[in-house]
């Protein structure tokens, strides 16, 4: 089986579902390379500690049958600290992006010819997490589910879903918990796209993690499949506005060439109205975070560009949790994001609601930003 690869003029629309569901799933029959497959099959434990501590001084000590505890020293983080982080300028950006795109307008998509191929995933109803006062009344849905929540809980059994992931942040590596959570996506050898305020800006002891495929707690890949991140950067715009609202991370581990990973392109209006989209993550009021959820064929309604920017406007429901989750669409049977989630937007005069809708960061900065990280971080 060979890698599925796509290089299609910027102006041709996606896919619809009609056409989508002529699509097979394909199982490979092959073996990922043994050198591959070494990289995420040991259960490494990352230990990190503020002061120079000799480990040989550590004694595992037996406390309930085959089970074992070990003391670590104050200070100590369970987590594999970040190195650099950083904001990019457009031009610098845009340097590498002229490298990497070329006339196409695109970054191809990868599967390798090792990974099963399910574009069918199996789904069930969204398990919604319902909020009652103390009267019994129903609280209103989170902002950001118009109507009826469509989301719905899928496996993530094989490519394109096992390269969404959830992305965990500690803005202090030394705490035990991570501080927040949100949604990323590979979108290279080594490389995760996500939203720009996932990110722990300002942190000087920072930490984030991507498990790819995350369900019930573990990858469905494996049981150690994740990487720590290394580096991520962001533009230097403003980051008040939302179109700019994107970061990418650089895994320690080069998940992308074991398990693929998405292709980006420059969205284009031409395709507003068109139910070709689908929104991916792992929102905290869906299966409370610990599955993946998505809304599959709902069209763009509006693009506002800043610069090479944009901000993509959708009614495809999400809350929080979703950020950084990629918004995407199938060429020839691969996918391609044109924006990461961001958040909402409502705009308002008087007591009228003139524009109330969810927004992703696309457009072509986004194309470049990652062009930047594929030229930078390779594999």
């Amino acid at each position: 089986m060979e890698e599925r690869t796509s290089a299609n003029a910027a102006q041709e629309p996606p896919v619809g579902a009609d056409e989508f569901i002529r699509l097979d799933n394909e199982r490979s029959g092959e073996r990922m390379p043994k050198e591959l497959a070494a990289l995420v099959e040991g259960r490494t434990l990352s230990i990190t500690t503020r002061e120079k501590f000799d480990f040989r001084s550590v004694e595992p000590v037996p406390y309930d049958g085959d089970r074992w505890q070990v003391k670590l020293p104050e200070g100590t983080g369970l987590v594999m600290p970040g190195r650099t982080s950083g904001r990019l300028s457009v031009d610098e950006v845009g340097r590498a992006a002229v490298r990497e795109l070329g006339e196409s307008g695109e970054l191809a998509a990868s599967r390798p010819a090792w990974v099963d191929y399910e574009p069918h995933a199996k789904v069930s109803a969204a398990r919604t997490t319902v909020l009652r006062r103390l009267d019994g009344t129903i609280l209103e849905p989170h902002y950001g589910v118009f109507g009826a929540d469509d989301r719905q809980v899928y496996y993530p059994g094989g490519y394109p879903w096992t390269c969404v992931g959830k992305v965990y942040v500690w803005d202090d590596w030394g705490s035990p918990y991570p501080a927040w959570s949100g949604s990323g996506v590979l979108i290279g050898d080594r490389t995760v796209l996500t939203a720009g305020h996932m990110c722990p800006w300002g942190s000087g002891n920072w930490a984030m993690q991507f498990v790819p495929a995350y369900y019930d707690g573990v990858s469905t890949l494996g049981r150690g499949v994740s990487s720590y991140v290394s580096d991520y950067y962001g533009y230097d715009t403003d980051d008040t506005v939302s179109a700019w609202d994107m970061a990418v991370l650089r895994l320690y581990t080069p998940l992308g060439v074991n398990y693929g990973y998405f292709g980006t392109k420059d969205y284009d209006s031409a395709w507003e109205g068109g139910n070709y989209w689908t929104l991916a993550g792992y929102p905290g009021a869906v299966a409370g975070g610990n599955r993946p959820s998505r809304q599959m064929w709902w069209p763009v309604l509006d693009d506002d560009g800043s610069g090479s920017a944009e901000e993509v406007e959708y009614e495809a429901d999400s809350t929080p949790g979703n950020s950084g989750g990629p918004v995407f669409g199938f060429w020839s049977g691969l996918p391609y994001a044109i924006a990461t989630h961001s958040g909402g937007s409502k705009t308002t005069f008087l007591w009228w609601t003139i524009e109330d809708t969810n927004v992703g960061a696309g457009g072509g900065a986004l194309n470049s930003l990652v062009a930047w990280a594929r030229s930078n971080w390779p594999a």
